[in-house]
């Protein structure tokens, strides 16, 4: 009876196992890619939102500091551009690595794949 319980969990493990298997690659360029696309899209949108984007241009051509004077409004333009300009090419460039990660997700599997049949082709030369 005991022998039959082991043969039977071990049955169960290993379709179990197989099927993780052969469901991996269905999950990993299906739901896992979605939720992979909504997460970097979400992190763009929360690094918009952490450089406050949105809310430098709105106050563009407001002056800063209360200095309503000709003076205070050119200086106050331009550093406004001097930042929203700093602040658009860490955006852009955080923007690129959260894409670069949605590459990496649909390239990496191949990636291991290639990489284990090269090693394992160069043990049997």
């Amino acid at each position: 009876m005991t022998q039959n319980i082991i043969i039977q969990a071990l049955k169960s493990l290993i379709l179990d196992l197989v099927a993780e298997i052969l469901y991996f690659p269905l999950w990993w360029y299906g739901a896992g890619l979605k939720q992979t696309i909504v997460s970097v899209f979400r992190y763009i949108k929360r690094t918009a939102r952490d450089l406050a984007l949105p809310l430098l241009f709105k106050s563009m051509f407001k002056p800063m500091f209360g200095q309503y004077d000709r003076e205070g409004r050119i200086i106050s333009f331009f550093m406004r551009i001097v930042i929203t300009f700093s602040k658009l090419i860490v955006f852009f460039i955080a923007s690129l690595l959260y894409l670069i990660t949605i590459v990496l997700w649909v390239a990496l599997p191949p990636l291991v794949v290639w990489g284990l049949i090269a090693n394992f082709s160069a043990l049997w030369k």
